[in-house]
């Protein structure tokens, strides 16, 4: 069926920002059955004469609003890129503005006088432990099909790639420039694979790699994070950290903290406390770059001392940061990208796959699926290599310790690619573009100008 006509975005002030939307049909295999609209900001070129184009950014997540994240974006970008570049970001559809999903009967952002209840377990030790999270599992799917159960089938990456499509024609683009960080690695690399002639210039920074099955990325990403968190208590034990369990600063000494959580749950303020789950949120929110890890010491140590406030902040940024429906938005999209195994009798055998690799945050992320093998509706991306034949030369950026997104996914997403180029920056946080200038300059030669780094490139500031 026809999609209906693609008609230029109409800006609008909206603070420093111009604000706009694009509509895209809902259920792209009835295009005429009804369009949602998809909430663009942009900030104008500011060498109006040396345009090149617009620069489309997805910041990552998935549930992450890009229309927040720009003002933030805009102070990490080269001054030549915000010269040449009309810079854009969006809502994908399912997040925020642009037809957010919902698991909850209040509207996303809504206030409400309601205390948040503690986090189930996330790591489940007991039969019953294993039956209380999947009970919850269960429910929150069921609430989400009963609140926005209309959205649900339509808001994976593959219909987020063919929005992105109909952006690009909205912003008057013959091709697209594209920065993908983290998520937003998959969505520029669905998005190559189905529009490869379409695109101008593409980075892809904290690579995913699409070919990989759910549980390889488990096992992998869990791998990752335990690297990194072998580091977190080298650097405590080494510095003035305030967190000094008896033991040492030792994946040992982390899970007896949250043993004692889960037997007397601490006291975070007001109504609230910090339970297990808060306390893993914590860590994995910490390990995403080297700046966070004094915070997260100061918060062990509290939690020690038997005060959870610390944690309790971490992990509430961790669960819902980035739009105000993040975890919801971000549960909803990963359902649909990743496929598992329908019913919950799958998700013990992988978390004891993945405890192999990595026995602090394997069973912590195999576990974290089990929301998706009670998702009310089924994938719609199917796992498989990214080739993008016809496509011109596709930067990889890769950081050698990123926790997040490991090296040897951008390794393997560069090797697929038919023009694939990898960038390797030595270092341990997560998004390289964010902390390296040699990674920052070889992408500003390469958006404005097509220069390709040297085969190997290594930057190692």
């Amino acid at each position: 069926m026809v999609e209906p006509p693609v008609t230029p975005v109409q800006w609008t002030p909206c603070g420093a920002l111009l604000c706009g939307t694009v509509a895209v049909p809902l259920d792209y295999s009835q295009p005429q059955a009804g369009t949602i609209q998809i909430a663009l900001a942009m900030h104008r070129a500011t060498d109006p004469a040396q345009r090149i184009g617009s620069l489309v950014i997805d910041p990552g997540g998935p549930g992450g609003s890009g229309v927040n994240d720009l003002p933030a974006e805009l102070g990490v970008l080269t001054p030549a890129l915000l010269a040449r570049f009309d810079i854009v970001e969006f809502d994908p559809r399912g997040v925020e503005r642009s037809s957010p999903v919902s698991c909850s009967t209040a509207s996303p952002g809504s206030s409400t006088s309601s205390t948040p209840g503690p986090l189930p377990d996330p790591v489940p030790g007991t039969t019953g432990a294993q039956l209380a999270l999947l009970a919850n599992d269960h429910e929150y799917a069921a609430q989400c099909e009963s609140v926005s159960g209309h959205l649900l089938p339509f808001v994976g990456t593959v219909d987020t790639a063919r929005d992105l499509d109909r952006m690009r024609q909205a912003l008057g683009d013959a091709q697209l420039t594209y920065f993908g960080h983290s998520y937003g690695t998959l969505l520029g690399a669905t998005y190559a694979e189905m529009f490869p002639t379409y695109v101008r210039a593409m980075v892809l920074d904290g690579a995913i790699d699409p070919a990989m099955s759910t549980q390889q990325m488990v096992d992998e990403q869990s791998a990752g994070f335990e690297s990194v968190l072998d580091d977190f208590f080298a650097w405590c034990t080494s510095t003035g950290c305030p967190w000094r369990p008896a033991g040492g600063a030792s994946a040992a000494s982390l899970l007896a903290l949250i043993a004692q959580s889960r037997s007397h749950a601490l006291p975070a303020g007001g109504a609230r406390t910090a339970g297990p789950g808060d306390l893993y949120y914590a860590v994995l929110s910490a390990l995403y770059a080297r700046s966070y890890w004094p915070a997260l010491g100061n918060a062990l140590a509290q939690a020690a001392a038997g005060n959870g406030a610390g944690v309790l902040s971490m992990a509430d940024s961790y669960v819902s940061g980035g739009s105000t429906n993040a975890a919801d938005a971000e549960t909803a999209i990963d359902c649909l990208d990743h496929p598992v195994t329908s019913g919950s009798s799958s998700v013990p055998a992988m978390a004891a796959q993945a405890a192999v690799m990595a026995p602090f945050f394997g069973p912590l992320l195999a576990w974290s699926e089990a929301t998706c093998a009670e998702w009310p509706v089924p994938a719609t991306r199917t796992p498989a290599p990214t080739t993008a034949v016809g496509s011109p030369p596709i930067l990889v950026v890769g950081a050698t310790k990123d926790p997040a997104t490991p090296y040897v996914w951008a390794q393997r997403l560069a090797a697929e690619l038919q023009h694939g180029e990898l960038v390797t920056w030595q270092g341990e946080n997560h998004v390289a573009y964010y902390y390296s200038g040699c990674v920052r300059a070889i992408d500003q030669a390469y958006f404005v100008a097509g220069t390709l780094p040297a085969p190997g490139t290594v930057c190692s500031d």
